[in-house]
C-alpha cells in the first residue's frame, strides 16, 4: 500500500517531495523490460505515484499542477525516446562517497543515473533547480566519488533540468579534478 508523502512535522519540502515520486516512477520504469518502457507506460507510472504529492506541500494549487505538468513533460522528453528508452543504468540512484584523504572527512554523493557504453561512463543527475554552484561542485566532485566507491571514472555528466527541460553536458576533463588516490 503506498503512504502518501506528506509531513507538516518533519518539514518535508515540495521539492523532497518530488524527488521521491520521481525515484519510484524511474525505478519502476527501469524495472520494465526495454519493450515495455514507453510514453505511455511513464504517463501511467506517473499517474499511479502523483498522488502520493500533497498539493499543501507547494505555494498554490497553481504551483502544485504547474510542477507536476512540467516535471512530466521533461520525464518524457528524457527518457522515452526509442533509443533512450532501450538504455538500462549500471547505478540507479545510488550513493557514493568521495573521501578527503586521511582525517579530513568524507562527503555523501547522490548519484542518480550512470550508463555505461563501449567502456565509457555517463552519470545523468535530475534538477530541480538551475544553480550554477551545485552544477560546478557536482561535476568537481562526483566523479571523484565515483572512482572512489565504484572504481570507474566518468567521462561525462548530463545536467536535466525537469523544470526547464534544458540539458547541459559537462565532461569531466573540462574541470580541474579533485580525485584523491
Amino acid at each position: 500500500m503506498m503512504k502518501a508523502i506528506a509531513s507538516h512535522e518533519g518539514g518535508l519540502t515540495w521539492q523532497q517531495a518530488v524527488k521521491k515520486v520521481i525515484r519510484n516512477v524511474m525505478v519502476e520504469y527501469y524495472r520494465a523490460v526495454p519493450s515495455l518502457r514507453s510514453p505511455f507506460y511513464m504517463l501511467k507510472l506517473i499517474e499511479t505515484y502523483r498522488r502520493l504529492l500533497h498539493p499543501h506541500l507547494f505555494e498554490s494549487p497553481i504551483h502544485y499542477y504547474t510542477v507536476l505538468a512540467k516535471i512530466t513533460d521533461h520525464l518524457l522528453q528524457f527518457f522515452t525516446s526509442g533509443a533512450e528508452a532501450q538504455r538500462s543504468p549500471l547505478l540507479l540512484f545510488a550513493q557514493a562517497t568521495y573521501r578527503h584523504g586521511k582525517g579530513r572527512g568524507k562527503t555523501n554523493v547522490d548519484i542518480d543515473f550512470v550508463y555505461e557504453e563501449d567502456g565509457t561512463y555517463t552519470m545523468r543527475k535530475l534538477l530541480l533547480e538551475d544553480a550554477p554552484s551545485f552544477v560546478y561542485h557536482y561535476a568537481q566532485i562526483a566523479p571523484a566519488a565515483c572512482k572512489q566507491t565504484f572504481g570507474f571514472y566518468p567521462k561525462k555528466i548530463e545536467f536535466c533540468s525537469l523544470l526547464t527541460g534544458e540539458r547541459m553536458v559537462e565532461t569531466t576533463d573540462t574541470f580541474q579534478l579533485i580525485l584523491v588516490t
